[in-house]
């Protein structure tokens, strides 16, 4: 596929081309990704939105280094910004994940469980979690969902359980236990669920590293991917349980898969020469799945590049579509370079997509994200 990049003036449709050789393609799905509209938000620095309130229509967005709060309108517009103290008074202890709601901001952190902030960062109360805890991964998340009353989380790992054990053992207790946690405040009571799909590889008895689920929420039902897996899991709340209810393999050629080994190899394992496939960003839309993804990197390609520095890799994104009942409409559309995506989809259907300034060789004083659709003719 040949590069190109983004001039807003351009409308950016390309198409995908060559059949997948698979019944679940519809031969009339003819889907493009468009960039609709821009947002340049007059910020100097890292600026990495993380959640959008559809009742405030703004968007929330954390800096990378001094845990500042940004909060912007539809054009860009700054409307409210605030550092968060990471000691002292009304301090937060690493912003894990955040989610903004109605006007609130909600804080989960790296320590003292759940914070519950004012659009100006004020503080109003705090949710401590009973126990101590460390968070195992790197994907961004909502900071909670609410099921039966309940706070409903991705579990964290309880500090008594990493101490004095190999990362062999960590990880293949990672891969046994469920995924959520459901926490009820007023009781104190804490139980787990959503069980580790079998049909995962990470479930097929190797050791592939550390497995950095992602969980989202759609009424009563519940996504899942883990990093370096092209497949999603759904399920469905039934009762207190949230429980398996489809596997979907995203049907892609030449994906490039992690490389397993048995969990007494573990200690000499590397990801430093992987560059396996990959789910960037998942979207709910309409009963439409909306996904970015790579395909990765073959590792011989990445060996030959640390011996010759002209090998480019080049990891291309892509974007596939599925349908209510999650049939594949179409895979391989392309995606412009340059873009960093965010897990932001409005309600109108709009994909914010951050510009990468380091890809374009720019320093600009301001930040730039681009809103993508997905258009189907």
């Amino acid at each position: 596929m040949k590069r190109f990049l983004l001039p807003l003036a351009i409308a950016l449709c390309y198409f995908s081309c060559g059949e997948k050789g698979t019944d679940s393609l519809s031969k009339s799905a003819d889907f493009h990704l468009e960039i609709v509209d821009s947002m340049r938000i007059d910020y100097l620095g890292s600026l990495w939105i993380q959640d959008y309130d559809s009742i405030s229509q703004e968007y929330i967005g954390l800096t990378r280094v001094d845990q500042e709060i940004v909060i912007m309108d539809q054009n860009g517009q700054v409307t409210s910004n605030f550092v968060i103290p990471n000691e002292g008074p009304n301090s937060i202890v690493g912003v894990f994940s955040i989610s903004y709601r109605n006007g609130a901001i909600q804080i989960l952190d790296s320590r003292n469980g759940f914070h519950f902030l004012t659009h100006d960062g004020i503080i109003e109360s705090n949710l401590p979690l009973p126990y101590s805890y460390i968070f195992v991964n790197n994907r961004i998340h909502p900071t909670f969902y609410q099921v039966n009353n309940q706070l409903a989380y991705l579990r964290p790992e309880r500090s008594d359980s990493l101490k004095g054990g190999t990362m062999g053992g960590l990880v293949k207790y990672m891969y046994e236990l469920p995924i959520v946690e459901l926490y009820d405040s007023l009781s104190g009571s804490i139980s787990q669920t959503m069980n580790f799909p079998k049909t995962s590889i990470y479930a097929d008895g190797n050791y592939y590293f550390l497995p950095f689920p992602t969980v989202l929420k759609q009424d009563d039902l519940w996504y899942l991917y883990f990093t370096n897996e092209l497949k999603f899991f759904v399920y469905r709340e039934e009762g207190a349980d949230i429980v398996l209810e489809k596997t979907v393999d995203m049907v892609v050629n030449d994906v490039v898969l992690p490389l397993g080994v048995p969990f007494s190899a573990a200690a000499e394992y590397s990801m430093g020469d992987q560059r396996p496939g990959k789910i960037e960003q998942f979207y709910r839309y309409k009963g439409q799945t909306i996904l970015i993804y790579s395909k990765g990197i073959p590792e011989e390609r990445v060996l030959l590049s640390q011996k010759d520095p002209s090998i480019e890799l080049v990891n291309e994104t892509y974007a596939a579509v599925f349908d209510e009942n999650y049939k594949l409409l179409k895979n391989d559309i392309p995606v412009p370079e340059g873009l960093v995506f965010s897990r932001v989809i409005t309600e109108n259907g709009e994909i914010l997509a951050l510009k990468d300034q380091d890809y374009f060789g720019v320093e600009e004083e301001f930040v730039i994200y681009y809103k993508l659709k997905l258009l189907h003719e």
